[in-house]
């Protein structure tokens, strides 16, 4: 590994955890989460980090799943966390309802006729 390769993981450790408690704060709190790019760069300042930009979360974000895990969306002026207030209003699948299942319980039906 190279030297900016450690720098980068340790950058994506910080940042990830700095998402992390906001997002278990948002957890306790039954509340959907979300952060100015602003602040997070500030934040990313303070703990050591300040050449931390957009390009280098989106970076970040696009060569790893761990970024993908946390954030639900994000652009140029925030960031979505997700949270379990976000995955209740997601809407459930019906899977006894999609269009391939109901071949399937088609040919059951016509196997069931077939034994009467």
């Amino acid at each position: 590994m190279r030297f900016f390769e450690f720098k980068n993981k340790d950058l994506e450790s910080a940042l990830v955890n700095t998402l992390m408690n906001m997002k278990g704060d948002a957890d306790e709190k039954d509340q959907s989460s979300e952060i100015s790019f602003d602040a997070v760069e500030n934040i990313m300042t303070n703990i050591g980090y300040p050449a931390f930009n957009y390009d280098i979360f989106k970076q970040m974000y696009d060569q790893g799943n761990t970024l993908e895990n946390i954030v639900a969306d994000f652009d140029q002026e925030t960031i979505k966390i997700k949270t379990e207030k976000d995955a209740e209003t997601d809407p459930e699948m019906d899977f006894d309802n999609q269009g391939s299942t109901d071949k399937v319980k088609q040919m059951a039906k016509s196997a069931m006729n077939r034994r009467r």
